[in-house]
């Protein structure tokens, strides 16, 4: 039985091995070990290399620099790793692991289950041996999963398809939460998820762009009216280049905006040549900012363009794209953009956004360095809105408990 150990604690692993050992003495175990999550993510990378053995367990730490436990949750959900079962193993309280074992089990992951530290490994086996049929199952259904293509997006576009899940923006200076990001799937009868990365160049190619966000907004909007304590952190909902050429949608955001006057909703624009150079694609963001509905430059580094227009344009916030942010604390190069960026955005006063932050030590880096909001998994993966305020309440407490402490 392959088994990956991660866990950035030497004695850890080697308790794990020499019990599991012990506990089930018939199997032949082959262990391998990461002391970081991005170490493991690159060895489940590597085990679809046709000479490796499949792995057939994971037993991840939660708490670890270098990619934690939520990264290779991650992962785990958007690659072939998601048969594997997964075991998540943590010293965080019992509350804090039934969130994690929520919000895994919203990736449809085959969740062995969440175990606190200290550990005991027959109680890991034993759920192991009681879940050996799961990654069977989880092949058949990856190969009945709803082929996404030109042909059927129209169809597969619906409010009954769509499913949100929501990402957290953190003020890096005080660690107060300020904000989410809606982030788009769509989920087939129960079969799967299909990624933005699948449907969105199918959706743009369609024509179909304005009506899919339209349905963003309407289930984000009402999900933000279910709970009157969502009102206290900005709603950020993405568009795109192609949206501001349609009057009908401009109209369409403003009117929203205007009679959900208590949400404090922020666009999200991913920058391009399209959207910079075009005079139209200008006066809808100028519309926008007249009606006060604030606009986020999304995924700013990407191209040359924007810098002969951010003078002009009264952007609230710019985003750092995640390639430059995710190894900043060891890459020269990245952090030279980054903080060329952050300086660049203080003289204009815009607020500067971070997304990508996986590691404790980029958010430290990010912090000498002065941005202001931080996003990534390190913080949180997307969190489904069913588990969004039970995610919202852990963490206001656990931030009000460090800044006690300190």
């Amino acid at each position: 039985m392959k088994v990956l150990i991660v866990d950035d604690q030497l004695f850890v692993r080697e308790t794990i091995k020499s019990e599991l050992s012990l506990v089930a003495p018939e199997v032949k175990f082959d262990f391998h070990e990461a002391d970081c999550g991005n170490k493991a993510i690159e060895m489940l990378e590597n085990k679809y290399i046709d000479e490796l053995p499949a792995i057939e367990l994971v037993i991840a730490d939660l708490k670890m620099e270098n990619g934690d436990g939520l990264a290779i949750i991650n992962h785990m959900a958007t690659t072939r790793s998601r048969e594997i079962p997964l075991a998540i193993v943590s010293s965080s309280d019992k509350r804090t692991l039934e969130l994690i074992g929520s919000i895994t089990n919203s990736f449809s992951l085959n969740l062995v289950g969440v175990f606190q530290k200290p550990l005991d490994i027959s109680e890991i086996y034993a759920s192991v041996s009681a879940n050996k049929s799961v990654p069977q199952e989880c092949e058949q259904s990856i190969e009945v999963t709803p082929i996404c293509n030109e042909a059927n997006i129209t169809s597969l576009l619906n409010e009954d398809n769509l499913f949100l899940c929501y990402q957290p923006k953190i003020n890096i200076r005080t660690g107060e939460l300020v904000g989410f990001e809606v982030l788009s799937r769509l989920c087939i009868q129960g079969d799967g998820f299909i990624y933005p990365d699948k449907f969105i160049p199918l959706i743009e190619k369609s024509g179909l762009n304005c009506q899919f966000t339209k349905l963003v907004f309407n289930q984000a909007l009402s999900q933000w009216h279910l709970f009157e304590k969502l009102k206290f952190y900005s709603l950020s909902v993405n568009i795109s280049a192609n949206d501001l050429l349609s009057d009908d949608f401009i109209n369409y955001v403003i009117d929203k905006h205007l009679s959900h006057s208590d949400i404090k909703l922020m666009l999200e624009l991913t920058e391009s040549q399209q959207t910079i150079n075009q005079d139209r694609s200008i006066q809808a963001i100028a519309k926008f900012i007249i009606n006060d509905i604030p606009i986020s430059l999304d995924d700013f580094g990407k191209s040359y363009s924007t810098f002969d227009r951010l003078d002009s344009i009264p952007f609230d916030e710019i985003k750092i794209d995640k390639d430059f942010v995710t190894d900043l604390d060891v890459n020269l190069q990245h952090q030279a953009i980054v903080e060329s960026t952050i300086a660049l955005a203080r003289k204009l006063n815009v607020k500067v956004v971070a997304e990508g932050v996986e590691t404790l030590s980029v958010l430290k880096k990010l912090k000498a360095l002065g941005c202001h909001i931080a996003q990534g998994y390190y913080i949180s993966p997307p969190i489904e809105g069913r588990y969004l305020m039970a995610w919202i309440n852990n963490y206001n407490q656990q931030n009000e408990c460090q800044h006690v402490s300190c």
